[in-house]
């Protein structure tokens, strides 16, 4: 982010505050579930949400009492998702790799604190993703965030690390010293593989995509049972994603080498 030397407007940002109350998991929030997220005084948050709702951000649902995002903010989401570059330059490569793979595809950004997943496409049977586009993950929430972490500045991987790393199963890393030899694996491999570490029984596979400056603009990863991921199997999805992350990092206007990976052959 770089540095701005001006004084935030502060009910600009008490505003930002409120509507980041609303997530996926809490789409509809009363008003006092709003103060309670945001600290913020009541009667500021009741002038802030209407105000919003006036300007149609917000829709407020009478029987229940709670607001939750309007046709409006949905339209400013949807329009800020088809003009990233990344997402058009990417969107064509992961459905072939869908469909290629007859796995899971997915593709996040990484912002100071999380990761934000902008494409999944699933298979109609068969295992269905956790996530959801628009949805935010910690960096140590599966491989895309790893991967995403391991090409960013060591001051950024310190932080993120001191944070409170969730066991979500057995298989779960939390050792740091470990996890920073994973990332080395991840700068020297161009691929990060896991299994059972996010969910028991699913392996992950994420690569990253540069952009002209060669910094991290995206992940995107392959998720499947790893009855499916396995063996030749696996191989084949690693290389397909391989093959991907390069194509979109060139189309972003990548022009270094890419990853020389001697685990993952690419196809003739």
């Amino acid at each position: 982010m770089r540095e701005i030397n001006a004084n935030p407007i502060r009910a600009v940002e008490r505003s930002i505050t409120v509507l980041e109350a609303f997530t996926m998991n809490k789409g509809k929030l009363s008003l006092d579930e709003v103060v309670s997220f945001t600290n913020i005084p009541r009667s500021t948050v009741y002038r802030i949400l209407c105000t919003l709702e006036i300007n149609g951000m917000l829709e407020f649902d009478e029987e229940d009492q709670r607001y939750r995002p309007g046709l409006k903010l949905v339209e400013i989401g949807v329009f800020l998702s088809s003009s990233l570059d990344i997402y058009q330059e990417a969107e064509d490569v992961l459905l072939k790799l869908q469909t290629d793979t007859e796995q899971t595809v997915v593709m996040a950004l990484g912002d100071e604190k999380d990761i934000i997943y902008v494409f999944i496409k699933e298979n109609n049977e068969g295992l269905k993703f956790s996530s959801v586009v628009g949805q935010r993950r910690p960096y140590t929430y599966g491989v895309l965030g790893y991967t995403l972490l391991a090409f960013e500045d060591k001051e950024k991987m310190e932080r993120i690390l001191r944070e409170e790393i969730s066991k979500r199963t057995p298989y779960t890393v939390t050792d740091r010293n470990e996890m920073k030899h994973r990332f080395e694996n991840i700068r020297i491999r161009g691929l990060f593989t896991e299994t059972d570490e996010t969910t028991v029984g699913v392996t992950g596979v994420g690569a990253p995509v540069f952009d002209r400056k060669k910094k991290p603009a995206a992940a995107i990863g392959i998720v499947g049972p790893s009855i499916q991921l396995k063996d030749a199997n696996l191989i084949k999805a690693e290389n397909l994603l391989f093959q991907a992350a390069e194509g979109i990092s060139n189309r972003m206007g990548y022009k270094g080498n890419f990853f020389v990976n001697k685990s993952v052959k690419k196809d003739n």
